[in-house]
């Protein structure tokens, strides 16, 4: 299916969150038709429409919906029991949710009626701020079939990247994003408390080592990794690998996450020499870490 006959397909939202807030104005801009914005009652739907701005306000307990497509954007444990309830009242014929980690199995009350499932994952973290849309967002599609293919139609047309995973894949898929921006944000935590330890105010800590972060991500994102690691690691510079172990001893949190960065900047630059010196710098014990 094509971006343009999917916008001619109205879509109805369940749960507008940040996330289908984003969605639902992505769908608009597009020119798609918004049918109905459900909500858990009447005044948080009414609410979400104003913000959108677009839909018909419906609180859950009245959702009667007639739409080509339902999305479900809702929290993970929300999923299943509110596609049960939807299940002999909603008339669609493809159904979403937008979890990372669930596949389109959540909505199988929803596929014993018939209804094609999927579900459709954005890479963005969403803030809620206003005018947020999907647009040039990696999208992860999963489900069955005809739900994928017009899951891509529908990404395609929002100006947004499909990218095909599978059912089993998706635990790990989003595993790995929240190490790259939940475990981002701890690691920076950690880094931050290790400056507030050496006397910097907590908030030049946080603001200049999330720039550093930031351009850090920025070169890991354009080149191979081997090319954008920095650090003594990458230069071996023993003395300073040293020093550095030394200075977290007090913290044996940030030493361990140190440790096992360390480890995979050194698979990340093989053949630069000393490689076993550091590894006996990292690991006293001997061996490496499990």
């Amino acid at each position: 299916m094509s971006p343009g006959p999917i916008l001619q397909e109205s879509l109805t939202l369940v749960g507008p969150g940040r996330a289908g807030r984003a969605l639902a104005r992505s769908w608009l801009s597009a020119g798609g038709l918004l049918e109905d914005v459900i909500g858990r009652d009447r005044a948080s739907a009414e609410e979400a429409v104003r913000e959108i701005p677009g839909g018909n306000p419906r609180a859950l307990a009245e959702a009667y919906s007639d739409c080509a497509i339902l999305v479900l954007a809702l929290p993970d444990d929300a999923i299943a029991p509110v596609a049960n309830a939807l299940a002999g009242r909603v008339s669609c014929r493809i159904a979403f949710h937008l979890s990372g980690a669930l596949s389109s199995e959540a909505l199988h009350a929803l596929a014993r009626v018939g209804i094609s499932t999927g579900s459709l994952h954005p890479l963005r973290a969403f803030t809620g701020a206003a005018g947020e849309s999907w647009r040039n967002a990696l999208v992860a599609i999963e489900g069955e079939e005809e739900a994928a293919q017009s899951g891509a139609a529908l990404v395609a047309a929002i100006g947004a990247r499909a990218q095909r995973i599978s059912r089993e894949g998706k635990a790990l898929y989003h595993a790995a994003a929240t190490l790259a921006a939940g475990g981002t944000v701890a690691l920076l935590s950690l880094a931050v408390r290790a400056w507030a330890a050496a006397g910097f105010p907590e908030s030049e800590a946080r603001a200049a080592l999330a720039a550093l972060a930031v351009g850090a991500a920025s070169a890991a994102g354009t080149q191979p990794f081997d090319g954008a690691l920095t650090g003594a690691i990458a230069r071996r510079d023993i003395g300073t690998i040293r020093s550095h172990m030394d200075a977290l001893r007090g913290s044996p949190e940030t030493l361990e996450a140190y440790t096992l960065l360390a480890e995979e900047a050194l698979r990340l630059t093989p053949g630069r020499g000393k490689e076993e010196e550091i590894r006996a710098l990292l690991n006293p014990a001997g061996g490496r870490p499990a």
